[in-house]
């Protein structure tokens, strides 16, 4: 029996090797144009015949990796052929990251070159930012949402080596009392289902259960430190109906690897029971307002089309992508509380449910934003600065960079 299952496994492994190969042949032209950039690129000048050899090395391996991220079919046999030999640690196309199959099952991206980083740059320029903010009357709140990998389970294969989790404590250790945190990772853990519930398994991100956890979270902490007027409903999870779309979503990590690696997620869409009106979001740059119920206003159905998995993006279909800047307004809340919000991708999910919350939520990602922040805030004027990155941030420039620009003179 032993032999025979074997043999089979051989037989297969062949076969998938077979298909990839005709596949990669199949745009000659292609082919040699990337062998030729990729050895143009590796060879010096005047080079050595082992450089020469080592210069085609790198050509082969160019063509086969830009053939492989052309042809989705090439991705779905890779993947499939990791799977079946047990690989829990894919080498992705990417120079940068590597795909990691956890012990739970599910997908993440980790560096290659894992090492731990320095988040003092990071923390200083929050420190800086929320004292500017201080000088204004604004408090500044700042939200670490968890990361795939938890704090308390190490979840790691053999061989793969992750800080995010370490570097954010050095980062929450290094805040002054300028900045009032808030950590989910606690309440992730001893949740209903516990951590690994409220996230994908072929994408790093939280689910809609998992961004309506951390809403409500937040809201308490606004409700209880902040004296915003939360209505109770709105953070009812029995408030909310939800709409399964099985096997729809082809994640981030999904995507390196294809279905015949981790298969495809199913999507939970959470929408509220009531459908009351009242909600408007507002894309400045796109120059789109989107008003009446909170489906009517935030949900992006087109995104719910997974007919092509390696293109589509369930994920954002809560407000619609990443964009410089987004105000969500809600005329149903009481008390004219107006919030800040400083985002990456997981608050995709997670703004339409903080609309509840406030009469109006200004939505700037950093990374994409122009203009400078400290000046946006003291313009608007809002109640609260809501900062949310992820355990993976932390040592993130590009989220934190943005909100070091000059201080503006006080208006």
């Amino acid at each position: 029996m032993k032999q025979l299952r074997e043999s089979v496994t051989a037989v297969l492994l062949l076969l998938l090797l077979g298909c990839g190969a005709l596949l990669v042949l199949s745009k000659p032209q292609l082919l040699l144009q990337d062998f030729r950039s990729g050895f143009t690129d590796a060879r010096p000048e005047a080079p050595s015949l082992p450089d020469r050899l080592s210069a085609a090395a790198a050509g082969v391996e160019s063509a086969v990796n830009k053939a492989v991220s052309r042809r989705t079919e090439l991705i779905t046999l890779y993947g499939g052929f990791q799977r079946l030999i047990g690989c829990e640690i894919v080498q992705d196309a990417s120079q940068d990251n590597n795909v990691v199959r956890l012990k739970n099952g599910k997908l993440n991206f980790i560096a290659r070159d894992a090492a731990r980083g320095d988040p003092s740059p990071n923390a200083a320029i929050i420190n800086d930012f929320a004292a500017y903010a201080r000088t204004l009357d604004i408090p500044t709140l700042f939200v670490l949402a968890p990361q795939k990998i938890s704090k308390y389970a190490d979840q790691k294969p053999a061989g793969a080596v992750e800080f995010g989790n370490e570097n954010s404590d050095r980062f929450l250790s290094l805040l002054t009392a300028d900045v009032d945190t808030l950590d989910l990772r606690e309440a992730f853990r001893d949740a209903d289902g516990g951590h690994d519930a409220y996230f994908f398994n072929t994408d790093h991100h939280w689910t809609s259960e998992g961004a309506f956890l951390g809403f409500q979270q937040i809201a308490a902490r606004l409700e209880s430190g902040y004296s915003f007027p939360i209505d109770s409903k709105a953070a009812d999870r029995a408030r909310y109906e939800t709409t399964l779309y099985p096997a729809l979503f082809l994640g981030s990590q999904g995507k390196r690897v294809g279905p015949w690696y981790a298969g495809k997620d199913d999507f939970a869409l959470l929408l509220p029971r009531e459908a009351a009106d009242g909600y408007t979001f507002e894309i400045p740059h796109k120059g789109i307002t989107r008003s009446g119920s909170f489906e009517d206003a935030f949900l992006f159905r087109e995104m719910l089309d997974g007919s092509s998995p390696y293109t589509a993006n369930p994920y954002v279909a809560y407000t619609g992508g990443d964009y410089p800047l987004s105000i969500a307004k809600n005329q149903n809340s009481t008390g004219g509380k107006k919030i800040l919000l400083l985002r990456q991708s997981f608050s995709c999910a997670l703004a339409p449910f903080l609309s509840h919350a406030c009469s109006q939520l200004d939505i700037i990602d950093p990374r994409y934003f122009e203009g400078s922040i400290r000046e946006y805030a003291a313009g608007t004027r809002p109640d609260l600065i809501l900062i949310v990155y992820a355990a993976s941030d932390t040592c993130n420039e590009a989220l934190f960079t943005p909100l070091a620009d000059e201080i503006p003179e006080n208006p």
